[in-house]
């Protein structure tokens, strides 16, 4: 049940928590979590052809897996095709990595289950060798969605077959799939494929009947960063990483906004009349300062980038022509009050503040006799633009009921 929103009473902040965005800036999701495009140097992460990846989904315990490479043919231009087939032999539960067809990007999705899988064979019905182009394929039937991928240009002479299977991209899929036998149309594959083939589905497989969930993911160690989860190649870092601050961990926020202030423009006319014309201020963002107690050079990467080498724990700053900044989103959580309570263990519930795209530098840190330091971070915030397109504002606030709060488990998704 939610609080009333009624005359609420902030107290301090609570805790923070923080992760980069995806490497097209938009944010992580155990559903959609990008790595890298077109080909990637991993010869400096691996060790025999190989490295541990970890994953966690939400406050799940992390999973981690030795990936292997040794079918890429070169370890210095792995392609996206090569570390998919590396990164789902490694058999993370209920996670399938494919290219993003939007992006081109690697992709991983949890399925938390299996979904309905379909094999359709092409047959080559013309005279001459007809091509397929690698990528992703996309089928659809009877209002469902089955997406097929090829690894590699592939030719089929005439009279040949190319089996290809596609996987429904919604999970759970327990009713009405095609039988055996069915012809496939053409037409309701995209990219079109050759009018030489003739499709029929040779195998069709049920899959459990299961919900996709999960809210918050995390990959990492150095092979996430090197596969650009987390924006790792340019701005370094250790994948898709989740830092926290909890408790006496955090000092304070402030939140000044952006604010383009308010136009007045005056038109005289030839009588000495005046028309004016008022053009209300507008609020473009927000530029958060947060403080803490503690320095993490971790959460140091993450926000500025720079380097960061976790062997000799030596950490060097970007340099001033490195112009490319970290993106990340973080939450804020703040216990709040009915007006007029006077006891701090009656809290009636919390406000979350998410900034849905920030980037941000390290303040200046004073070093002096006698004196703790604290260690602020300027931060920018401006509006978003989803996969989709849909912008939103800067930040959302939002009231939780305690049960809310401790539902979410915080203190539980940081390493």
């Amino acid at each position: 049940m939610a609080v009333d929103l009624k005359r609420m009473t902030r107290w301090a902040m609570q805790g923070a928590t923080f992760q980069r965005l995806n490497p097209d800036n938009t944010r992580p999701t155990p559903q959609r979590f990008l790595g890298f495009a077109n080909t990637v140097n991993l010869t400096e992460v691996l060790e025999n052809g190989s490295a541990p990846l970890t994953i966690k989904i939400d406050y799940s315990a992390p999973v981690t897996k030795q990936v292997s490479f040794s079918n890429a043919l070169n370890l210095s231009r792995v392609t996206v095709a090569e570390a998919i087939a590396a990164l789902n032999a490694a058999d993370f539960p209920n996670i399938e990595f494919s290219q993003d067809a939007k992006t081109t990007r690697l992709i991983g999705r949890n399925t938390s289950g299996k979904a309905a899988v379909l094999g359709v064979e092409f047959t080559n019905m013309g005279t001459d060798p007809v091509t397929i182009n690698a990528g992703e394929y996309l089928l659809t039937l009877s209002g469902r969605t089955y997406l097929g991928f090829v690894p590699s240009l592939v030719t089929v002479n005439d009279g040949d077959d190319y089996l290809l299977n596609f996987t429904a991209v919604t999970v759970g899929v327990v009713s009405g799939l095609p039988a055996v036998g069915t012809s496939v149309s053409l037409a309701s594959i995209a990219p079109n494929l050759n009018a030489d083939f003739e499709a029929e589905i040779t195998t069709s497989t049920q899959g459990e009947d299961a919900a996709v969930s999960g809210d918050k993911i995390q990959v990492l160690g150095k092979l996430a960063a090197a596969l650009d989860f987390g924006q790792g190649i340019k701005l370094g870092g250790n994948g898709l990483e989740i830092i926290s601050f909890f408790g006496d961990e955090t000092v304070s926020i402030g939140l000044p906004k952006d604010i383009k202030d308010k136009e007045e423009i005056d038109q005289e006319g030839a009588q000495g009349t005046l028309t004016r014309i008022v053009i209300g201020a507008k609020l473009q963002g927000i530029s958060p300062v947060v403080t803490f107690r503690q320095k993490d050079y971790n959460f140091v990467e993450m926000v500025q980038g720079g380097k960061l080498n976790r062997e000799t724990g030596t950490y060097d700053p970007p340099l001033s022509h490195e112009t490319d900044k970290p993106k990340f989103y973080f939450e804020v959580y703040s216990p709040v009050f009915n007006s007029g309570t006077s006891e701090s263990t009656a809290m009636a519930g919390f406000e979350k503040l998410l900034f849905r795209i920030a980037t941000g530098i390290e303040g200046d840190v004073p070093i002096e006799a006698k004196g703790q330091a604290s260690y602020a971070y300027n931060l920018t915030c401006t509006e978003y633009t989803d996969e989709n397109g849909v912008k939103f504002p800067a930040w959302q606030e939002q009231i939780l009921s305690l049960t809310q709060f401790d539902a979410l488990r915080l203190r539980e998704l940081s390493l």
